[in-house]
């Protein structure tokens, strides 16, 4: 953003709020990669009849959400070239629409996270819990 001079106080909270949801948005794709590898390499055990049923699940979550991450980060990617065009004078400001878009932005980003942490303890979970079976099974 080149110039904020020319943008509101809000919008420049927007601009801000909006750039660490990208930050957010980028920790979740790497984190995601993570958690497929982390079912990758656990793949066989868990595809026993005791854990399919949760490994199923827990991998289509994993896909749902990434598709709407990817829905979430298009839309922000849109508020953040509105707010830099409007800084850059390029556009007038529409505190209507700014809002509107943000408050939209927020539930989709919040909604996102808290599914996002289910899903990962989920996977913990069952990753976990086949390591502490396997532990069982080697001491006997």
């Amino acid at each position: 953003m080149e110039s904020a001079a020319n943008i509101s106080s809000r919008s420049l909270q927007y601009y801000v709020i909006d750039r660490h949801w990208a930050s957010d948005l980028e920790f979740f794709r790497i984190e995601t990669a993570f958690l497929h590898r982390l079912l990758e390499d656990h793949f066989i055990p868990l595809c026993n009849q005791a854990h399919i049923a949760e490994l199923t699940h827990s991998g289509m979550k994993l896909y749902s959400l990434e598709k709407e991450e990817n829905v979430v980060n298009k839309l922000l990617q849109d508020q953040l070239k509105y707010l830099e065009l409007i800084a850059g004078d390029i556009i007038p400001e529409d505190v209507d629409d700014l809002a509107a878009n943000q408050i939209n932005l927020e539930g989709m980003v919040a909604n996102l996270m808290n599914d996002f942490r289910e899903t990962k303890k989920d996977i913990f979970r069952l990753v976990a819990g086949l390591t502490h079976q396997n532990k069982l099974i080697a001491e006997h």
